[in-house]
């Protein structure tokens, strides 16, 4: 408040992955995903209200992720605070929307970024391919066939930010280049060329 005189828009951008089913994630590896991924955000967000409510106005965004919405072997403690985190969002919607502050989500699939280029290593590494050749094959059946950049996630937070979303709410934007779209079982009846 001293340095810019206002808060308008709160985003919490938190993300660790960590692998482990439920029988195998160590209680450390748990406990240090949900503090990043779920309790980072809540008390970002916690931070944020007062300035936000005394306004009367204002925005919330929480980067969860399409993890949220699905899951993927092997990363229980990852899946369950991104989904959790959607939980969060929508508290926050119906409990401050009528004080005039909304809350979304955006949800993406895979993005270019350092914890994106770490899982791309994994892959690569498993496969004898590059960096590159994994996201290639980690998206291969999503529609754009890419993973999208950082650049194009912060837009679809600055849009759900913005006055052209006042009337958006409780939303999740999915920005996957349209993986939650495909039919995984119809993927057994396409031809090698997808």
């Amino acid at each position: 408040r001293d340095r810019f005189g206002r808060l308008d828009i709160v985003v919490a951008n938190a993300g660790l992955g960590s692998g482990g089913s439920a029988g195998d994630v160590t209680d450390q590896a748990w406990g240090h995903t949900m503090d990043v991924n779920l309790t980072g955000p809540m008390l970002l967000v916690r931070a944020g209200l007062p300035l936000l409510l005394e306004r009367g106005s204002g925005s919330i965004v929480l980067v969860s992720s399409v993890s949220g919405l699905v899951s993927s072997t092997d990363s229980v403690a990852y899946v369950t605070s991104k989904t959790a985190l959607l939980g969060l969002m929508r508290s926050l919607a119906v409990d401050y929307g009528p004080r005039g502050v909304r809350t979304n989500a955006v949800c993406p699939g895979w993005v270019v970024t350092p914890m994106g280029d770490e899982s791309m290593d994994e892959l690569a590494v498993a496969r004898g391919i590059s960096r590159e050749a994994a996201y290639l094959l980690a998206t291969a059946h999503v529609p754009l066939r890419r993973p999208a950049t950082a650049e194009e996630i912060a837009a679809c937070c600055l849009f759900l930010a913005s006055d052209e979303a006042s009337i958006v709410n409780g939303a999740m934007l999915v920005a996957d280049g349209g993986q939650m779209v495909v039919d995984v079982a119809s993927l057994a009846f396409e031809d090698s060329n997808i």
